[in-house]
């Protein structure tokens, strides 16, 4: 019977430590109640990290961060999950191999009318977008589970539908995404409106669109912020309020005796919180130590979030402290009650929609030298006066041309006219590939420059 007891009261504490450290925080929609105002003036130790930030872009928001800072993306859902392979577009039929090697083990689980039924379990087709590869198998027996890959540059983009009906064709959809997806450096902040994802960006509005990211903090290695942001559909999740699951835990805990661990648990912060767009109730905690556990900070935010709103989608927002490979409690924090709550405000107040006046200026282009060459029908590297570097024969003042950037180099015009056909007016030309040399940088000059 003790040895019982003594069950329940520790699954009795590990459901209270699951509600503080899992708890989300349901939108409270009541003006009534004031929240306080968050500190932000920072401390002495957290100043420096903020001489210098960098904004950084997740769905289609910001967030300030220092500059030292690493961002770590988590799984992004546009319509269906995305993964992110830097560097790897060569290695793009390695991963084809690799999962045509799963679906050979899948196979053993299907039933000849399974097969009738997934006529394209182990095809590959074309996307697309060139080198795009869309491999189908079945990891469930009622339908496909479809892998799109996609090459963006040196990067290697995986779409994956796990569960798509035989009737459902859902090739479109993942073509549609790929066709919109480009590469993006972390530093990059789009002007257009779309999804910022690990190494991406895709300029469309979907259904579905769930994104999560976590910043470290290189001066406090111990905490970790972690953002989770998704899209709502038809309903809001109203049923987390933490109000109410503090109740219920006190409650459990009071019951099985353990109310003594659950009245140390300090708490700096319990109120509704405007946060930017958001309405949403912030909870800050300071846990209790219990035995191997350090005694740490759990700050949470969570809002609901509108219906169908991609600029209001549900936000849970939380702090850790005391972080150790992954796992909480692990070690003693680095900040005190006073600068976590600092920190948190620092940089959730951050977290905005992003606008186009955020964008990230595009790279100054470099001017191509002087004297470079570039042959007919390639692209003009450079706005400016080229000169045909085979000028005999050449008809007029076709040797030297004012081209744009982009435009392709064009042909020379040859002139096969003889002396006597000059004197006749019965002339002949005709069009030739040929070499192009810049000699000079367009700076609005209607005529061509002398020859220097």
């Amino acid at each position: 019977m003790m040895k019982f007891s003594q069950q329940r009261r520790l699954a009795t504490y590990f459901l209270i430590a699951f509600l503080f450290t899992n708890l989300l925080c349901a939108c409270q929609r009541s003006t009534a109640l004031e929240s306080r105002q968050p500190m932000i003036d920072l401390a002495s130790r957290l100043q420096p990290i903020f001489e210098k930030t960098r904004k950084v872009c997740f769905g289609r928001f910001l967030i300030n961060v220092p500059a030292t800072a690493t961002i770590v993306y988590g799984p992004a859902d546009i319509e269906v999950p995305i993964v992110f392979h830097e560097g790897e577009a060569t290695n793009l039929e390695k991963y084809v191999a690799k999962r045509l090697s799963e679906i050979e083990e899948e196979r053993q689980y299907l039933l000849k009318d399974d097969i009738r039924r997934l006529p394209l379990f182990g095809k590959i087709i074309d996307g697309a977008i060139p080198g795009q590869k869309i491999v189908f198998g079945s990891k469930n027996q009622a339908g496909y589970s479809i892998y799109s890959y996609i090459p963006v540059g040196n990067d290697l983009f995986v779409q994956n539908h796990d569960f798509a009906l035989p009737e459902e064709d859902q090739v479109p959809m993942l073509n549609r995404i790929a066709g919109h997806l480009r590469s993006r450096s972390e530093n990059e902040i789009p002007a257009d409106p779309g999804v910022c994802i690990e190494g991406g960006f895709i300029s469309l509005a979907e259904e579905r669109e769930w994104v999560r990211l976590g910043v470290r903090i290189k001066e406090f290695p111990d905490v970790h912020l972690s953002i989770d942001m998704h899209k709502n559909l038809e309903h809001l999740r109203e049923s987390n309020n933490p109000i109410l699951l503090r109740a219920q835990a006190k409650e459990i805990a009071e019951a099985d005796g353990l109310g003594a661990i659950f009245s140390r648990t300090k708490i700096l912060r319990e109120q509704p919180r405007q946060l930017n767009n958001w309405e949403g109730v912030e909870l800050a905690l300071r846990t209790p130590a219990y035995k191997d556990s350090k005694s740490v900070h759990e700050f949470r935010f969570h809002s609901v979030g509108a219906i169908k709103d991609p600029l209001h989608p549900e936000l849970d927002i939380r702090l850790d402290t005391g972080v150790k490979d992954n796992s909480k409690g692990k070690v003693d924090p680095s900040l005190t009650d006073e600068e976590a709550l600092m920190l948190w405000d620092k940089l959730i107040s951050t977290i905005r929609v992003r606008q186009p006046s955020d964008a990230t200026p595009p790279p100054t282009p470099q001017r191509v030298p002087l004297a470079s060459l570039s042959r007919t029908g390639e692209p003009c590297p450079q706005t400016g006066w080229w000169e045909c570097t085979e000028t005999q024969k050449l008809k007029g003042s076709n040797n030297r041309r004012l081209l744009k950037a982009g435009e392709l180099m064009p042909y020379a015009v040859l002139d096969g006219t003889s002396f006597w056909q000059k004197l006749t007016g019965q002339g002949t030309t005709h069009p030739v590939p040929t070499v192009w040399k810049l000699v000079a940088y367009d700076e609005n000059q209607a005529t061509p420059p002398t020859a220097g």
